[in-house]
């Protein structure tokens, strides 16, 4: 190659360079929470009143684009990992791996990260000083919901948990032989259904202990099918070249729809219907936010086997620094925010330079974190 990054082929780069993207995805999600005010966030800065319509508008649809399909990914890709990695290194060893590499890190954010970042937003009173913050977030039990952008952590953690028990009772998985339109439809129907129905009880924006419970039902689903086709090897049938289409469609039939709901729903005179209830926003919303988040994954996930199926050192880097990117984006997101307080710009402006910032030092930092041992091998 002409910028002399050197380039290879590797079967599951792919899969890699996905979990990269939403990675930086969710850097840009939280990024956009905290200028925007849509949405919960541990600092906001902008609200939904402050924006111009064409600033609501683009955070809006961007927000809730990337909220419908990149946790959804992420789950389907981690199962299809564990899936591999149960089979490769048996019932034990991967219980004692899941443990240490995704326990031990929600333990030290959600007992250490999080104080940190209450302090700096003075969660509990301008005047207080780390040490009472630490007593008072002990002492109420905030901790218990302390998990912050790691309950995707502490929900895996829970999946693979029942995935391993499941294994135990039934060492024959369900055996599948393909994964044909069909499948596909009613996969995106079912999910919508199931979304519709949690939402019924607990309505998108609510949450208990940091669990979003109203978005479930695609990750659930997400992670079930990557379960299925790791145990009955069928990924490259998922991700070969004709299942591109339904990123196409999940863009051609999923933006005129969110597009309808919210222009004839009632969001633009400030009722959110669709967030839940029995309502036709609310159901249609749900089959919309299904479509995206089983359509544009696998679309996606086939199109950069085509397309960016590549190891180079920059893919590589971001790829070996992910998790590290994941678990400080938010400390670090949260102090350029603060820092970056008191200046005063257009909130799409400051929202793309925080993000581009705080990606950089997140990269930065896990890089140096992971060379410390022996807290780097946590990262790696």
């Amino acid at each position: 190659m002409e910028n002399n990054i050197k380039t290879i082929k590797h079967r599951f780069a792919y899969l890699d360079n996905v979990r990269s993207l939403v990675i930086f995805l969710v850097v840009v999600m939280h990024s956009a929470v905290t200028y925007s005010g849509l949405g919960g966030w541990y600092y906001i800065e902008g609200s939904p009143e402050n924006l111009s319509i064409f600033e609501l508008i683009f955070f809006a649809f961007m927000q809730s684009h990337m909220q419908a399909w990149i946790m959804g990914a992420l789950f389907f890709i981690s199962a299809y990992l564990a899936a591999k990695a149960l089979a490769r290194h048996g019932l034990n060893k991967f219980i004692k791996e899941r443990l240490f590499r995704l326990g031990l890190p929600l333990l030290i954010y959600i007992f250490f990260i999080t104080p940190i970042i209450g302090y700096l937003i003075k969660f509990y009173g301008p005047e207080t000083s780390f040490i009472h913050n630490y007593i008072k977030y002990i002492t109420s039990f905030y901790w218990l919901g302390g998990t912050g952008p790691l309950w995707y952590v502490q929900v895996l953690l829970i999946f693979c948990a029942i995935y391993v028990l499941v294994k135990k009772c039934f060492p024959v998985f369900i055996k599948i032989q393909n994964i044909d339109t069909l499948k596909i439809i009613f996969a995106i129907i079912i999910t919508g259904v199931i979304a519709f129905l949690i939402r019924l009880i607990f309505p998108i924006g609510s949450s208990i202990l940091n669990l979003q419970f109203s978005y479930f039902a695609s990750y659930i689903v997400m992670f079930i099918a990557g379960i299925l086709i790791g145990e009955n090897d069928l990924l490259d049938k998922v991700t070969n070249n004709k299942n591109i289409k339904w990123l196409k469609l999940s863009l051609i039939i999923g933006i005129p729809m969110w597009v309808i709901i919210m222009l004839f729903g009632g969001a633009l005179e400030g009722n959110y219907y669709f967030e839940g209830g029995l309502n036709w926003q609310s159901f249609s919303f749900a089959i919309w936010e299904s479509l995206t988040a089983i359509g544009f994954s696998i679309g996606i996930i086939a199109l950069f086997k085509k397309k960016v199926n590549i190891d180079n050192e920059f893919s590589g880097l971001i790829r070996d620094n992910a998790f590290g990117i994941y678990f400080f984006h938010a400390l670090i997101m949260v102090t350029v925010s603060l820092i970056l307080k008191n200046l005063v710009f257009n909130p799409l402006l400051k929202f793309a330079i925080v993000t581009i910032i705080s990606f950089v030092l997140c990269l930065s930092f896990s890089f140096l974190i992971r060379k410390i041992k022996p807290i780097g091998i946590l990262f790696k």
